[in-house]
């Protein structure tokens, strides 16, 4: 699982005409670690949540989706969990 780092809770704001009138696309910075030396800055669409505090992060597994090609991609709005976080696996029964 990739490593996302926020450095700070900085959030940027820019307002669009969207189709239902005036919108505020918020935003803020992450970078993704995959463990080779090169972090990737990428943006995390906030909606209205709260920015998240600095520090170390996994998506969260529900932010993932297939599309209707049967490609995985990432949804509009990626979750982050804090990396202590482990998901809960279903527990598969032996055989």
């Amino acid at each position: 699982m990739s490593n996302v780092i926020v450095k700070n809770a900085n959030v940027t704001e820019k307002q669009i005409n969207g189709k239902s009138g005036p919108a505020i696309i918020r935003r803020q910075m992450a970078c993704i670690d995959q463990g080779d030396g090169y972090e990737m800055p990428f943006s995390v669409g906030l909606g209205q949540r709260a920015p998240y505090p600095p520090g170390r992060y996994v998506i969260d597994p529900k932010s993932y989706s297939v599309n209707q090609y049967g490609d995985l991609q990432l949804n509009r709005y990626v979750d982050l969990l804090p990396a202590e976080h482990k998901p809960v696996s279903p527990s598969v029964p032996a055989k």
